[in-house]
């Protein structure tokens, strides 16, 4: 990994985690996540997918393993179709990103009943809709930026 590429992801991640801050129930990081899993650099996928995975369960105020499993689930999603569908293309992450919202809404919801922590369904809902319909946009927006980096890499 150059330092241009460490510097990006870095970057990536503490404007996520600004946001993410502002904007509570919502993964900014996951995105990223699936930016990670196309570029298809196993070792960095590793790496910067850990450090992921740690800030945002740190952040978080449920015990440890949704996150986990939600991000497990997404590379197993994301290898899975990836060879039906283009697995660079917008529509790809929409359908991704739109199923594994609503899977992130069971985690929550069953992890959050199991620890007795109140919520309400219709929150959680909203908070799927809005996670589906984030996930293109910053991926888009990332995608976009990081072609840069990539390029100025090689």
């Amino acid at each position: 990994m150059s330092w241009a590429n460490m510097g990006w992801w870095m970057v990536y991640a503490f404007a996520a985690i600004a946001l993410q801050a502002a904007f509570p129930g919502l993964d900014f990081l996951f995105p990223g996540f699936i930016l990670l899993l196309q570029e298809r650099r196993h070792f960095q996928t590793l790496i910067v997918g850990t450090l992921f995975l740690l800030a945002q369960e740190g952040m978080g105020s449920m015990a440890f393993g949704g996150t986990l499993l939600w991000y497990g689930l997404t590379a197993i999603a994301f290898y899975a179709s990836s060879g039906l569908f283009q697995g660079g293309s917008l529509l790809f992450v929409f359908l991704l990103g739109s199923a594994l919202s609503f899977v992130h809404g069971i985690i929550f919801g069953v992890l959050a009943s199991l620890q007795g922590i109140p919520w309400e369904a219709a929150s959680l809902l909203d908070e799927c809709f809005f996670q589906a319909l984030l996930t293109p946009c910053v991926w888009w927006a990332a995608f976009s930026l990081r072609r840069g980096v990539n390029h100025e890499a090689r």
